[in-house]
């Protein structure tokens, strides 16, 4: 994933310079899509969509649990992690949250000891998590072994471990209980199924991930603006794109459609919990495949 933001960063650059469409998939930077380029689109939720949506479910959690939230600290890695926290600091405010302190780390660190120390000691009522897979499996167990435990749980946001089939097969129950803001299948479409069944079919050594859900979408709206500019020629191409109302795909939200940025209008992120050491949307509603489990029991109850 870290690849990806690097790599859309550029490649983003020479496709406008050179006049070639571009679809990003998975790359969440604000950033890449505000310099004004009309040959690139994304289709995934951006970072605002991402910190404001992870706010959202988070107080209609509260509101149903009535546990009085009020202060987030946020763990982040550098990077991408500082656009996301960035975002949240400034619109938790609409959500009645308060970010009270962040604690950031490098990529490729091997011990969070005392940046999870540090966050216990803000004695916030929600910790706020962003990163990748290997360093926010890092994390869960160090927060587990530090019995890092506040009252409204540890929420991913935009976190590529916490709604991760790779990091539940390596923690297990230990993360039963554990949600995460961020892109996912809708388990409602009737595209998803048949497009996992198919996948899982064919690629029987890589299992099927949040990120395919993007790729796939990508594929499709590419697919329906070939078939709609009957040309080769780049710029039509780019305006078939840029024309796109795309019903039916994989992923939570109304039809893929693009702003004047090149960004997915409808693109939403959704919120995950494993639950069972299995990996379910329990919000928004009208996109869940399971009701959420909160608010969360302490580690020691994890089983």
């Amino acid at each position: 994933q870290r690849q990806m933001c690097i790599r859309d960063r550029v490649t983003t650059q020479v496709a406008e310079r050179q006049g070639i469409p571009h679809i990003i998939t998975i790359s969440v930077a604000d950033e890449i899509l505000a310099r004004g380029f009309k040959y690139c689109f994304r289709v995934q939720p951006d970072s605002t969509n991402m910190a404001g949506l992870t706010c959202k479910y988070v107080r209609e959690l509260d509101k149903k649990a009535n546990l009085g939230l009020k202060k987030i600290a946020h763990l982040h890695i550098s990077g991408f992690g500082a656009s996301i926290a960035n975002k949240v600091k400034k619109l938790a405010p609409q959500y009645g949250f308060e970010v009270i302190g962040a604690s950031s780390y490098g990529y490729g660190v091997s011990d969070l000891t005392t940046e999870i120390a540090k966050l216990k000691g803000m004695n916030a009522d929600v910790i706020f998590d962003t990163g990748y897979l290997s360093d926010g499996i890092l994390k869960l167990r160090t927060y587990s072994n530090l019995k890092v435990e506040p009252k409204g749980g540890i929420i991913g946001c935009s976190n590529g471990a916490y709604s991760n089939s790779a990091a539940l097969k390596e923690l297990g129950s230990l993360m039963n209980y554990i949600m995460d803001g961020n892109y996912y299948f809708n388990p409602r479409s009737p595209m998803t199924p048949r497009v996992m069944a198919a996948y899982e079919k064919k690629f029987t050594q890589v299992r099927f991930q949040s990120h395919s859900v993007h790729a796939y979408d990508a594929g499709l709206v590419l697919i329906d603006a070939l078939e709609r500019a009957a040309s080769r020629d780049p710029k039509k191409i780019r305006d078939a794109i840029a024309g796109t109302s795309l019903k039916e795909h994989m992923a939570a939200g109304g039809a893929i459609k693009f702003d004047q940025t090149g960004q997915n209008e409808n693109a939403m992120i959704t919120l995950q919990q494993i639950q069972n050491q299995e990996i379910k949307v329990v919000l928004p509603e009208e996109y869940s495949d399971a009701k959420p489990m909160y608010p969360m029991p302490p580690w020691s109850k994890r089983s």
